[in-house]
């Protein structure tokens, strides 16, 4: 058992040491360095006084990396995050238990390690005994002195030790923040009567139909939309990007070659190659070349034109020629055709060579790039947009570790250091699987709130359409007169040539057919009283923009009995997402008053 324990140990071990996190790193090359060092130090980031340096950050990428198998690599960006994120966590708590006098002693920890080992070390296969966790089996390993002289297993201890200090610290943790999450009678009742308290009503509904043309917005409409929703413009420190793009696209050459290769690859298989084995290894379409090749039944309509076409084209068992698409190039050979009540289908495989460009191709292209950065840095933006031919983005204002959008996802480190350079200051080249670019910072500013101007085109549909639920809202206030009056709401709302909606009975909880889910429609309703005429209600944002007359038809209350059964089980929920919250807010309130210093960009793109 040992052996299997080890061979285990070695594959698995720093999968496990990091699992929590849910950390698979990859080995992306010697430095693991996008953006580059530099003389601004060696450290990533710095904690609350605590350095997190580019060594340890480096080895806690390469340990892993190790250890995780190359199907498992993934994008270097993702990862650069989740470690950040670990370290900055695990500094953040344990710096605030040290605060709190959190302390494990070493016997409650052996006593742990002995009786009740971590979730993972349950799942170790060597460790169970018909797919169920054997305490004996793991007891024999634990309790042997002479296991601990491979370091493998020595090292799984250690990790097993480390994991039960922290879920010890974590459980006095939510021991002590229990004591917070205290529920009152009335909260109680209160949540057991959203779930269960049920209103009946009927809803005369005035659309948001004008058309644009008829509402007039004028300028000081916007603004004073404007001046009354200020908060809700606010920003934090931005800067403002243009960039050049370079698109990776194939040459009328990489396209002609393309052509030619699936040409031959035609030649192979009418000479006797077999069609399926070839596009398990040379087809681009990754998705069917494990099943060589094949795309099942399909029918028309289904599929890009010229490849539909040439598909229902051939017979069974015949190739076709050569096919574009603006895939790239494809050769279909069908294995079956059926007739169904639905129309004819197809069972076709097929080879895709996509368009892509050529390493000809894309070294010129990194060449033109290069030289675009050269230029631009040495001379400005816009004289190598001039000498190049090259047209430039511009981008809004973006916040730290904001990805620029059009670019990549994986440009935060980018914008992070914009807001380290000087106006004018000219990027490296960036590469992705699509294209290169080169941006320029062309603006800062400071916090504030963002100006009127920039936000006229934004405003003005918002104000629109307040005033078109204003002109609908007008309608309904003509009925509810009409209706306290005399008439029915039904017989207002016809004469009104308006909607009339009586849904089945609801709880505050749920949606509604008409109404929709926990808003000002739904709120109104419970505050009714049986027959009692609802104020006309407007609704110019969200998903059925107009106005809501409401009249409550009955209102079934909670019954008492059924509360008083449940009590303890309402009482139990309610603390329990108290304490979650309690955690989830004490974690928020010691990140956001933390002193970070977050340096990536300076090593890593991300």
């Amino acid at each position: 058992m040992m052996t299997l324990l080890r061979q285990k140990t070695v594959l698995v071990l720093w999968f496990v040491i990091f699992a929590f996190i849910g950390l698979i790193v990859v080995e992306w090359g010697a430095d693991y360095s996008g953006a580059g060092a530099n003389d601004a130090g060696d450290a990533v980031g710095v904690v609350n006084g605590e350095t997190i340096s580019l060594q340890e950050f480096q080895d806690a990428l390469r340990r892993l990396a190790r250890q995780v198998p190359q199907e498992q690599h993934a994008d270097q960006a993702l990862f650069v995050r989740q470690v950040w994120d670990y370290y900055v966590r695990e500094i953040i708590l344990t710096q605030e238990y040290e605060r709190l006098g959190f302390e494990v002693t070493d016997g409650e920890i052996a006593s742990y390690t002995r009786n009740q080992p971590p979730q993972a070390v349950r799942e170790f296969e060597v460790f169970q005994t018909d797919g169920a966790f054997d305490m004996d089996k793991y007891a024999q390993f634990i309790g042997n002195p002479a296991n601990l002289s491979d370091p493998n297993n020595q090292a799984l201890v250690l990790w097993i030790e480390s994991t039960i200090e922290r879920q010890l610290l974590d459980y006095r943790l939510r021991r002590m923040l229990r004591g917070t999450a205290q529920v009152s009678p009335n909260e109680a009742r209160q949540h057991f009567a959203e779930a269960n308290e049920k209103v009946r009503v009927e809803c005369a509904f005035a659309p948001s139909d004008a058309p644009d043309d008829e509402i007039e917005v004028a300028a000081e409409d916007v603004a004073a939309y404007y001046q009354e929703n200020a908060a809700d413009y606010e920003h934090p420190d931005q800067v403002k990007l243009e960039y050049a793009y370079f698109p990776k696209v194939p040459s009328a050459a990489d396209s002609l070659e393309i052509k030619e290769e699936i040409s031959r690859l035609r030649q192979e298989i009418e000479a006797g190659k077999d069609f399926a084995e070839l596009a398990g290894v040379v087809s681009d379409d990754e998705g069917s070349a494990a099943q060589g090749g094949d795309l099942g039944f399909f029918a028309r309509g289904q599929m890009v034109a010229p490849f539909e076409e040439a598909a229902f084209a051939l017979a069974p068992g015949e190739l076709s020629e050569p096919v574009q698409t603006r895939y790239g190039w494809h050769l279909i050979k069908v294995e079956e055709r059926l007739e169904e009540s639905g129309g004819e289908k197809v069972h076709a495989r097929h080879i895709l060579l996509r368009h892509q460009p050529s390493r000809t191709t894309e070294d010129s292209l990194r060449r033109r790039a290069e030289e675009f950065q050269e230029q631009a840095a040495a001379e400005g933006f816009a004289a190598a947009r001039a000498a190049s031919g090259t047209e430039a983005t511009a981008t809004n204002f973006l916040r730290q570790s904001q990805a620029v959008p059009g670019i990549s996802a994986n440009t935060t480190w980018l914008v992070n250091w914009f807001f380290e350079q000087e106006l004018g200051a000219v990027s490296q080249v960036i590469e992705d699987d699509l294209g290169l670019w080169v941006a320029q910072l062309v603006a800062k500013r400071p916090a504030g709130t963002v100006p009127l101007d920039e936000l006229k085109d934004q405003l003005e549909p918002l104000v629109r359409a307040h005033k078109k639920a204003a002109r609908a809202a007008a309608r309904l206030e003509a009925v509810r007169r009409e209706v306290e009056a005399g008439a029915t709401l039904a017989q207002a709302a016809q004469n009104a040539g308006l909607e009339l909606h009586t849904p089945e009975a609801f709880a505050r909880t749920e949606s509604v057919a008409g109404l929709g889910r926990g808003n000002a429609v739904i709120g109104a309703a419970f505050r009714l009283e049986e027959g009692q005429l609802s104020e006309v209600i407007e609704v110019a944002e969200g998903g059925k923009r107009g106005a809501y007359l409401l009249r409550l038809l009955d209102k079934t209350p909670v019954a008492e009995e059924q509360f008083a059964a449940q009590r303890e089980q309402v009482v139990a929920q309610l603390q329990a997402q108290h304490a979650q919250e309690a955690v989830q807010n004490w974690f928020a309130h010691l990140y956001e008053t933390a002193e970070i210093e977050d340096n990536r960009h300076r090593f890593f793109t991300f």
